[in-house]
């Protein structure tokens, strides 16, 4: 295991500390394996209780009770170190001062035990003399240097044994496993304050130490490709993001050229319609003046005064009248027109906000890339030190090396390899880029009066439980969640013919709770987002439910599977309402309820990665939101108790009502609104509840999504609970899912 020039072959900044970027002085070792000066240290850790990062890997590490000196001196590199200094002397041309005859001569050797150079005579003066009996072993001939004939093992014979930490005086003769294999003399072990603790033989200690070293090698060692293929995989990640950027834009770009094309052709067709009207409306009336005319010169000669006066009215009413439908046309076509002008003003807009919607999804993954691959680096270099520092020490074999260092390297592969296992970012989505549709050119969407099929799914039927939400990707993958048991709540995926897909029950954390609930939201086309009302959050695969991340609501704090413990004011009362994703920013929002007092406006932002964002607050009109979704970057909110819909801006830091939805007006009771979807081309959907005659009903309202304005209000099943849009055969479907009949009504949405 020798190396013949270890200093060589290792990094330069080995021996460098990282923070005055000089060699290493009394190098201080932190539990992640990082080194650094003990002056440029103490500042660091003076500034802070407790505990600090690491500067070069922001690894979290616990101040010992005496500061910076608590932290142990790496004497392995020390001793590496002043070999270091020593061979940069050897090179220079200067003479070196013997330690012997005090002079400035030709020096050729080296005293460890001395700590001074020795001229020819001093050497073996040395060799020779009784006195320097014990220093034999510990001379260096400075010809091994100049020649690289010195490995780590002989640096590690020539240099001294370490002395004992009470008895500075003497050299140490074992190890106190109980104090961290702690060097000490013999008396200090069997009676000083070591006594009664646990002694080992130095050779004992190293090679058990040793074996355990090997050990943690194989396993670190498997996730050496891992972590040096993530550079690779991220710039894989980052040129598919290109891609992605590119044919959204791309793609863009082509609806923008479809729809403008087909809006001029259409404002073509109105000029050419208005011109060839006011043609035919002019042929018509030189046709009817032509004919007028002619009678007129047949009759001039019988009464030619009264004659005039009939015909001169008579033209005068063909003109009124050809005018007339000339005014008529322009106003018909000109209407016409301006809607056109209208929808490629909006075309404009909307192309404007996809285009800006793109480039910050692209600039939010480049930040995501760009956090990953720094990282990736840190990783690398926690790796590479690691294994650089294991190589080093046991190319030494030396036992009290070992037997001192090799404990605290087993120490800090613990958390390398935590790290190392978790994954940096979701690489395979990172390039999924969402693009909105841009607004159609028709007019209007409608539902069909009958549901277009009716379809059983009992395979999810639950004999205690409900449906609460439904959601649905635009592939046709429809998730059903609810309430399972009283002590569970499900979470089911089923196709357009009720098939099942997957389900999970989630075990409620919350026994207190006699209706343990779950909502959902469709986050990506991979991901899917699970809230219950017993404060659990997770983000799960939409192909198989398999959870990615967790969030957990814990007294007055919170903790993520991607975050750290984060304290905020949601209180113990509170219970998950609702939840929604921002499709621009892939937020995730968390309404709440209060079990007591029935009111609470507080919302939680959490992101993709379900690490805290910030904490929005709806306006005081509104007293908790029962659902909620987005609509072109507002919130639409269902205020069950205060019997209302909302269009709110969130924009921070206050959010503000923009739009109150007409409520219906079918029957005489005072209609809840409970859940609200979208279309593709952004109608807005509305399911209504009231209680009449201990009977609920239940309808459903449609919106434009311009103005907001009701367009229709159609009644359902009164069991109706869930609500939401698909495509099912390449048309857009809205689905209306009943409580507990486990039923789900399928509606066309038919555009024109």
């Amino acid at each position: 295991m020798a190396s013949p020039s270890p200093w060589e072959e290792m990094e330069e900044n080995y021996f460098i500390c990282p923070i005055c970027l000089d060699n290493l002085r009394d190098p201080k070792l932190l539990p992640c394996l990082h080194r650094y000066c003990r002056p440029c240290l103490a500042p660091i850790v003076g500034r802070h209780n407790g505990e600090f990062d690491c500067p070069m890997c922001k690894t979290a590490c616990i101040i010992p009770g005496n500061g910076v000196d608590g932290f142990k001196t790496d004497f392995h590199v020390q001793n590496m170190l002043e070999f270091i200094a020593l061979q940069k002397s050897v090179k220079s041309d200067e003479s070196q001062m013997c330690k012997g005859c005090k002079k400035k001569e030709t020096v050729i050797a080296y005293c460890f035990k001395c700590k001074g150079f020795l001229c020819d005579q001093w050497y073996q003066f040395h060799l020779d003399n009784d006195i320097f009996q014990d220093h034999k072993d510990h001379v260096l001939l400075l010809a091994d240097i100049i020649d690289k004939k010195l490995s780590l093992q002989k640096l590690a014979s020539l240099k001294i044994a370490p002395r004992c930490h009470v008895h500075t005086e003497k050299p140490a003769e074992v190890c106190c496993e109980t104090c961290n294999n702690l060097p000490i003399c013999m008396v200090c072990g069997h009676h000083g304050e070591h006594e009664g603790h646990r002694i080992s033989d130095v050779k004992k200690t190293a090679t058990k130490e040793r074996a355990e070293i090997r050990k943690v090698v194989g396993r670190v060692d498997q996730y050496k490709a891992k972590v040096y293929n993530m550079p690779g995989r991220l710039e894989e990640a980052r040129e598919r993001l290109g891609r992605s950027l590119s044919a959204g834009k791309q793609k863009l770009q082509s609806q923008y050229q479809e729809k403008l094309e087909q809006i001029r052709k259409m404002l073509k067709k109105t000029d050419d319609l208005l011109a060839e009207s006011k043609v035919k409306i002019g042929e018509k009336e030189i046709e009817e003046l032509t004919g007028l005319r002619k009678e007129r010169s047949l009759e001039l000669e019988a009464a030619a005064e009264k004659i005039n006066e009939k015909f001169d009215e008579l033209e005068n009413e063909v003109k009124g009248k050809c005018r007339f439908y000339r005014e008529e046309r322009e106003q018909i076509f000109g209407e016409k027109r301006t809607k056109l002008e209208e929808k490629l003003a909006l075309l404009d807009q909307a192309a404007r906000n996809n285009r800006r919607l793109i480039d910050t999804q692209g600039e939010r993954a480049a930040k995501e890339l760009a956090d990953a691959s720094s990282q990736s680096e840190g990783r690398i270099r926690r790796f590479d030190n690691f294994t650089s520092t294991v190589s080093s020490i046991l190319a030494a074999e030396d036992d009290w090396t070992d037997s001192q260092c090799l404990p605290d390297v087993s120490s800090a592969s613990g958390p390398l390899e935590e790290e190392v296992k978790k994954e940096l970012l979701a690489q395979d989505t990172i390039s999924a880029i969402d693009t909105r549709e841009l607004p159609p050119v028709v007019d209007n969407v409608s539902i069909t009066e009958n549901p277009e099929s009716v379809v059983e799914i009992d395979e999810i039927k639950h004999k205690d439980g409900y449906v609460m939400t439904a959601a649905a990707d635009s592939r046709g993958v429809i998730v059903i969640s609810g309430k399972a048991s009283s002590t569970h709540a499900f979470v089911t995926a089923v196709d357009a013919n009720g098939k099942l897909l997957w389900q999970k029950s989630i075990e409620s954390t919350d026994k207190t709770i006699p209706h343990p609930r779950c909502y959902s939201a469709i986050l990506s086309e991979q991901l899917l987002v699970n809230a219950c009302n017993f404060n659990k959050v997770s983000i799960c695969h939409l192909h198989d439910g398999s959870v990615a991340s967790t969030f957990e609501f814990r007294g007055e704090a919170t903790h993520s599977t991607h975050g750290s413990d984060i304290t905020n004011n949601w209180k113990k009362t509170k219970r998950i309402s609702c939840v929604t994703c921002d499709p621009a920013n892939k937020d995730v929002y968390i309404g709440s309820f209060d079990k007591i007092h029935r009111i609470s406006r507080e919302m939680l932002v959490l992101n993709d990665k379900l690490k805290y964002r910030h904490t929005i607050v709806l306006p005081d009109d509104i007293c908790w939101a029962r659902d909620i979704t987005f609509h072109r970057g507002h919130l639409l909110v269902c205020d069950y108790v205060g019997k209302a819909g909302y269009t709110i801006s969130v924009d921070k830091p206050n959010t503000r009502i923009v739009h109150r939805f007409t409520k219906p007006t079918l029957g005489d009771g005072d209609w809840c609104p409970s859940r609200v979807c979208t279309d593709s081309k952004e109608f807005i959907y509305i399911l209504w509840e009231e209680l009449v005659d201990n009977k609920w009903k239940r309808i459903v309202t449609q919106y434009s999504p311009d103005s907001y304005q009701l367009l229709m209000t159609k009644a359902v099943e009164d069991d109706a609970r869930g609500l939401t849009t698909t495509f099912i055969g390449g048309k857009e479907k809205l689905l209306v899912i009943t409580a507990r009949t486990w039923k789900m009504f399928i509606y066309d949405l038919v555009t024109g």
